[in-house]
């Protein structure tokens, strides 16, 4: 016989993924958050991907165009300012110390992640 699980299936990193580009793109109207210029954007992670504990919190997911995008990846005092510039202080420094831990030490829910984000997409598309 064959045994099943009861675990509730967590949705996998790039179904997450997906919905943080979908509601980035429907916000930013497909303007560029740094340049202001109409173009197609880029979901940009301001903190990499890699850090979990924030990969899919929309305070370090910006609209950029892809040369903005290159230009914050490639330099860290332009990402710096650009972080400054579209957060206050102190957002900046909880981004940060959440950046820097670890999901054992900050778990995030990633069922309730993806009900937020589908609930905010679907609000946006008026549906």
């Amino acid at each position: 016989m064959k045994k099943t699980s009861i675990r509730k299936k967590l949705p996998k990193d790039h179904v997450l993924d997906d919905l943080v580009r979908k509601y980035i793109r429907l916000i930013s109207g497909g303007y560029c958050k740094r340049c202001r210029k109409k173009r197609y954007v880029e979901a940009a992670h301001m903190y990499k991907r890699n850090r979990k504990t924030v990969r899919w919190d929309l305070r370090n997911v910006y609209p950029l165009c892809q040369d903005c995008h290159r230009e914050v990846d490639n330099d860290f005092i332009k990402l710096t300012s650009f972080l400054y510039e579209v957060l206050p202080k102190e957002e900046i420094a909880d981004l940060e110390r959440l950046a820097n831990m670890t999901i054992k030490e900050y778990p995030i829910d990633r069922g309730k992640i993806k009900a937020d984000l589908k609930e905010k997409i679907r609000i946006l598309e008026g549906k």
